[in-house]
């Protein structure tokens, strides 16, 4: 199995605290984001699995509040299934398929601001809408749904480490023995120059079925923002367990509006 890097990475991974100053110099509350991601692997089994990934994100940004809706295209080549973009084992095919992915609608809003040692505490909530096809391997055809809590701090005005826990509720289906799981982020963004900056994280959740274990991986991650409008971002991803995949890539471009 591996958790999408993407769907936590995109516009946002890699700024933590810091990637709310770039966001505040764009012209309005909204952003948009688009960023072709590709994984491989085994992900625990004896074939091979690829993902080629095109999420379509929308951001919105106002005061203490953020909401993000992303709309994927994906194609996946292996025996295997999704789930929010964790490969299960299960699947039949192995051929390549590909459609429109799950949409997973987001938000967060900030409870408490960062104060010296004390972080910023931001609870959240990640609603799944299964509009991918089960019969194409591109989904599980259920709801599923993560709550959890972000906590972002501020050492100085170069280094901005955060952590993210959260509680996944995995939809139940026929065929496969999915259980519930813990999610989990740990990272460091730091500024390079000027709304210039570069995170690695440790990025996981314990096992989404039955006798398999959790999946772990590190990303190294590079944000930069061009102007008031335009941003891009570039990630690289390593898993560490066997279910995970052995190399993510992928490359975005944001815009605000």
């Amino acid at each position: 199995m591996v958790w999408r890097a993407h769907i936590l990475l995109v516009l946002g991974l890699a700024t933590s605290a810091a990637g709310a100053v770039a966001q505040a110099a764009a012209p309005g509350p909204f952003r948009i984001s688009l960023e072709p991601s590709y994984f491989a692997g085994r992900f625990g089994t004896a074939h091979g699995f690829r993902i080629y990934d095109l999420p379509l994100a929308i951001i919105y940004r106002k005061d203490r509040l953020r909401v993000r809706v992303e709309i994927p295209y994906v194609a996946v080549a292996g025996a295997g299934l999704l789930s929010g973009g964790t490969v299960l084992r299960g699947g039949r095919g192995t051929a390549l398929r590909s459609g429109v992915g799950d949409v997973w609608v987001s938000a967060q809003y900030r409870v408490v601001t960062a104060q010296s040692w004390r972080p910023a505490v931001k609870p959240l909530i990640k609603i799944k809408i299964p509009l991918a096809s089960r019969t194409r391997g591109l989904g599980t055809g259920q709801v599923d749904a993560e709550l959890g809590s972000r906590f972002d701090w501020r050492i100085g005005t170069r280094i901005f480490p955060y952590a993210e826990i959260g509680y996944r509720i995995n939809g139940r289906t026929h065929g496969l023995r999915l259980r519930d799981a813990v999610t989990y982020q740990l990272g460091t963004s730091i500024a390079l120059a000027h709304e210039q900056y570069v995170t690695v994280v440790f990025i996981g959740h314990s096992a989404f079925q039955y006798r398999v274990g959790p999946t772990d991986s590190i990303v190294a991650a590079y944000n930069i923002t061009l102007n008031s409008i335009w941003g891009l971002e570039a990630y690289v991803d390593r898993g560490l367990t066997a279910n995970s995949p052995a190399v993510g890539l992928g490359f975005g471009v944001t815009a605000g509006f």
